[in-house]
């Protein structure tokens, strides 16, 4: 951060007539950007792992089982959630992917569902209304990615009794589909609709 500052301050023409607010927004231009790409890496990280989970789940025996992490997985998983909590304390859009990455990190612990289900419900909550951001503020609310991601997590790995009907389940995942999509999330759109198929051939949705 200080190097970025000094960078900005050093090019920047005409210094001595350079106005305070002037530089204030340098400053400001240079954390946001800094800040953006802390949490592009603690959003891949925890993304990474939580592929390499999926992946082990896959290959687990018997089938039907979950399998939990090892505490050296969970350790590192916690350790970047850590990371992406405090971060969002300062920095507002990464406050949006912080109760997502806190029910995958619940569910490679084999954590009671019940709060599972509470943290993916807040990324899944949809905004009735526009909200009015002062100058500087950012959007905190769940996105449409992490409301079609947590619909999968919910779908695949939460039990039948906090899910709607099976038919209303590939509802919700064709609605994740939809968006997905949109957004242009290949793949993951991938997954998803490998999931509608085998919930269509009354396969166990948890061997995708």
């Amino acid at each position: 951060m200080e190097n970025c500052v000094r960078t900005t301050c050093n090019g920047a023409p005409n210094q001595q007539q350079l106005l305070p607010v002037e530089l204030w927004d340098h400053v400001e231009n240079c954390l946001f950007f800094s800040q953006a790409v802390q949490l592009l890496l603690c959003d891949l990280l925890l993304i990474t792992r939580t592929s390499m989970w999926q992946q082990q789940i896959n290959m687990s025996q018997p089938v039907n089982s979950m399998h939990q992490a090892s505490p050296l997985e969970l350790r590192g998983f916690q350790q970047d959630l850590s990371s992406l909590r405090k971060l969002s304390q300062t920095f507002r859009p990464a406050f949006r992917r912080v109760f997502l990455h806190e029910a995958t990190a619940r569910l490679m612990a084999g954590a009671s569902p019940t709060r599972t289900h509470q943290l993916l419900d807040r990324s899944l909550r949809r905004r009735v209304t526009t909200p009015v951001l002062k100058a500087g503020e950012s959007d905190t609310h769940p996105g449409r990615r992490e409301q079609a991601e947590a619909l999968l997590l919910a779908c695949r790995y939460l039990p039948p009794s906090f899910l709607s009907a099976p038919d209303q389940r590939v509802g919700m995942l064709a609605e994740a589909a939809r968006t997905l999509e949109k957004i242009g999330d290949k793949r993951t759109l991938h997954d998803c609709q490998q999931m509608i198929m085998k919930l269509g051939s009354g396969t166990t949705v948890t061997t995708s």
